[in-house]
């Protein structure tokens, strides 16, 4: 892949943001562009767990199988974001599966270079810190919704968090990109597909939101914070 390829890259990924030219060069050095088509397997769960990727186009699933074949949706990634972080705090196998959800390219850095890169650089250290203390958390959230909260409130908790962190205003309204199968909500919020297209619905009704098959519009926040 062109070198020019990997710095634009670089330069658009927040995780490298205020990295050194030479901090960038040595990435961009140790790194292999790599593209797969939907539904492609990047890693399997209890493959060796030797390397990082940085996902530059697309989206990765992340999903975990059980002993009888029964499958864990654990998040679905967009561009800009790392995975495969723990080969370096989990051993040596991989604990989840990497599949392609939408057409993607991402970077390979091996997880010796990785470690190297952050020795050399203390910020990106405290940054890797914090992202892998904020997975944990999320994680975490996610079981005790599970155990403590309704499927309408886990999917209505899904639709307010996935409104912040991938929204753009646009006339006062929050607008989220690229909506999921209803199917692929359920599967997030451990649900069914029947209750998610319910509480969609009644939401839609009630002037709360509109939505397509692209994308999902938050017309009335306040609302959507109170309905229950």
């Amino acid at each position: 892949m062109a070198r020019k390829s990997k710095v634009w890259y670089l330069e658009n990924f927040n995780f490298f943001s205020e990295l050194s030219m030479e901090e960038r060069t040595f990435i961009c050095q140790n790194t292999i562009m790599r593209s797969h088509n939907k539904g492609e397997t990047v890693y399997f769960q209890n493959d060796s767990a030797n390397s990082v990727y940085f996902l530059k186009e697309g989206k990765i699933s992340i999903e975990k199988f059980t002993s009888t074949g029964e499958e864990f949706l654990i998040a679905i990634l967009e561009k800009g974001e790392i995975f495969g972080e723990s080969s370096i705090v989990n051993g040596s196998k991989r604990k989840e599966a990497a599949i392609v959800e939408e057409d993607a390219t991402y970077c390979v850095m091996e997880e010796d270079k990785f470690k190297k890169l952050l020795m050399m650089c203390p910020s990106l250290n405290l940054s890797f810190a914090q992202l892998l203390e904020k997975r944990l958390e999320k994680t975490q959230k996610r079981l005790e919704d599970i155990s403590f909260k309704k499927n309408r409130e886990r999917i209505i908790e899904y639709l307010k968090e996935t409104a912040v962190l991938s929204s753009e205003g646009v006339n006062g309204n929050l607008v989220t990109i690229d909506s999921l199968p209803h199917q692929k909500i359920a599967r997030l919020t451990s649900t069914n597909r029947q209750e998610v297209s319910s509480v969609f619905s009644d939401l839609k009704k009630n002037g709360i939101i509109d939505y397509n098959r692209k994308f999902i519009k938050i017309l009335n926040l306040n609302k959507l914070e109170a309905y229950g």
